[in-house]
């Protein structure tokens, strides 16, 4: 490149040596856009910087008389770098009205401004420079040739970097996809359209890719990842935006013809070339239009997401559109769960506790904690509804620990006031029993309380007792040694295998109230009510129905050999006074 001396002026100018044109490769070009209501201003700069290149790329320019032409050009127009803007055009702050509408209406925050004026005393504020990014600022008398290069060359290197950071901050490197980010943007830009017509979007995600990662290794995966980010770009076309916007998912825009699930789906009937392998994978697809989207992009893919899940609890491989119905449900679970941490803070959970009896004398024998929740309006939220929700919250953990130890509490003091034979059930959750610190807790109730172990006893569900042969025979074995005694609760609900069964340190079996209900004229059952007491007595354990309602159901349960008995025909659920009272009723304290 020559170096040229302008006429009039000391200012150096690198341009491109014009011998050396069909030498080069063609490059990309930087656009610069000027925007200046006078045509001589436009000629001058760009005879300035006519053949100059700067950061190895040569300077395509673009042209507006006013701010309205820019407007339109900004809109229309890709990758414009530098607006080399008049303060004053067809108004006296049109300039500054300009640069408001970019970076508030036009949202482009990577357009370098350049702010020129051939009336100095039209400067602007400094806040105004610093709160709407401007790069530079001005006098048209300023800007010799040089000075205009060097600040420009400015701009540019600044647009570079701010362009370089969008790449790390809205793209995926493996892939060479739109990550998460730039996905919701698109979405957003979609949903500002009047009529979204039909557009869908769609998050699929790679069925047990974790597996792939654990028996193959990181770098096969990102390879897999790699292969199928290739075939759904080269088969869904430049209609449908693709985009990596998770580990192992993927999320897709476009018509409702180009998202097609089944179409999509068969994208993964043939194996993806890694390497020297041939891999099989399944995807799973959630769906949503966006014409049923309320609210953002954001919101949009929460919806493809509850899609998903639903797709994946149906039947991995498959696709499922969301409804306004899915939505629902997830804000029902949304404010319960609101309300349950509300409740939490307040103390409106409290316990109850439900009197067992001995089916052949009708003496107490025990009383089984149970968790309650009053809401604001005095109503009860029932426990299936907000148990099931404790515990895919994690709530559980602070509930059960408060539940176990407020139990414990109270059969102390039921021991001290005489009632030395009763025993204290307490429900132990899947989550509570895997949690390291469980058998700890235990055994500090235990200590702090005082309690006579073997009077405590857990009840596990049937399906938490099948759950993990090695852990669950590990856990129960330490709880035994404590001295505390363990129930299998819903029993007859589940999938037992006998020969697990018989393994397990369990002291009594309860048969669920569905197969206790089953136990009159009107319905032909009863076999597996039945079918529990055998079982039950086979094992020397004691067996107890739990919703037992009327005395021919406890006389049918007598008659099979079941030991006890719990539900309304004995009592409901009680606070403890009235527990209290309702023992004095049925039976008497030991004397000390």
């Amino acid at each position: 490149m020559n170096a040229v001396q302008s006429v009039g002026d000391t200012d150096e100018l690198l341009f491109a040596d014009d011998g050396q044109d069909d030498q080069e490769p063609v490059r990309s070009a930087w656009r610069i856009l000027i925007v200046d209501d006078e045509p001589d201003v436009h000629r001058a700069t760009t005879f300035a910087l006519s053949g100059v290149t700067i950061l190895e790329q040569p300077l395509e320019f673009l042209h507006a008389y006013s701010a309205a032409q820019a407007i339109d050009l900004l809109t229309q127009e890709n990758d414009i770098a530098v607006v080399l803007l008049d303060v004053v055009m067809e108004r006296e702050h049109a300039g500054l009205d300009l640069v408001k509408t970019i970076r508030n209406d036009l949202k482009l925050s990577d357009v370098r401004i350049i702010l020129r004026t051939g009336q100095p005393g039209q400067a602007p504020e400094i806040e105004t420079i610093h709160d709407y990014d401007i790069n530079d600022y001005k006098t048209k008398s300023e800007l010799t040739r040089t000075k205009l290069f060097a600040t420009i060359t400015s701009a540019l290197r600044a647009y570079r970097q701010i362009r370089a950071l969008d790449e790390l901050a809205f793209y995926d490197r493996l892939s060479r996809l739109p990550n998460r980010n730039r996905f919701i943007d698109l979405i957003d830009a979609q949903l500002q359209h009047e009529e979204v017509g039909n557009q869908m979007i769609a998050i699929l995600d790679i069925d047990d890719f974790s597996e792939v990662n654990d028996a193959l290794g990181h770098q096969q995966g990102d390879r897999l990842l790699q292969a199928v980010a290739e075939r759904l770009r080269n088969s869904l076309g430049a209609g449908v935006v693709l985009a990596r916007i998770g580990g192992d998912t993927f999320g897709l825009m476009g018509s409702a013809d180009t998202i097609d699930p089944v179409g999509i789906l068969d994208l993964f009937q043939d194996p993806f070339a890694v390497q020297d392998d041939g891999m099989v994978v399944t995807a799973t697809l959630g769906l949503v239009h966006l014409s049923d989207v309320r609210g953002d992009g954001m919101d949009a893919l929460k919806d493809a997401n509850i899609a998903l899940k639903r797709a994946k609890k149906k039947r991995r491989g498959d696709y499922v559109v969301f409804s306004n119905e899915m939505g629902f449900d997830i804000r029902e679970r949304v404010r319960l769960l609101r309300g349950l941490r509300s409740a939490v803070d307040n103390d409106r959970l409290f316990i109850v506790y439900q009197p067992q009896v001995n089916l052949d004398t009708g003496r107490p024998v025990g009383m089984e904690a149970l968790l309650r929740w009053r809401d604001g309006d005095g109503g009860f939220v029932p426990p299936e509804q907000f148990i099931p929700l404790a515990e895919t919250s994690g709530l559980i953990m602070v509930l059960g620990d408060w539940v176990l130890r407020s139990a414990c509490h109270e059969l102390s003091r039921l021991q001290s006031a005489g009632w030395s034979d009763l025993r204290m059930s307490v429900n132990v959750s899947l989550i509570q029993f895997r949690h390291p610190s469980f058998l700890d807790k235990l055994r500090a109730a235990l200590q702090d309380t005082g309690i006579e172990p073997a009077k405590l006893e857990l009840e596990i569900t049937e399906s938490v007792a099948m759950e993990d042969a090695n852990f669950i025979l590990d856990t129960l074995t330490a709880i035994k040694t404590m001295g505390v005694s363990i129930a299998i609760d819903d029993f007859g609900t589940g999938y037992s295998s006998l020969s697990q069964l018989r393994q397990l340190p369990v002291d009594r079996l309860k048969i669920e109230r569905v197969f206790v209900r089953e136990l009159n004229p009107e319905v032909q059952g009863g076999h597996i009510a039945n079918m529990v007491v055998e079982l039950g007595r086979n094992l020397g354990m004691t067996v107890i129905a739990e919703g037992v309602e009327d005395e021919q159901q406890a006389k049918a349960l007598q008659a099979m050999g079941c030991h006890e008995a719990q539900g309304f025909l004995y009592a409901h659920p009680l606070p403890m006074p009235e527990l209290e009272a309702w023992l004095l009723m049925h039976g008497k304290p030991t004397l000390h």
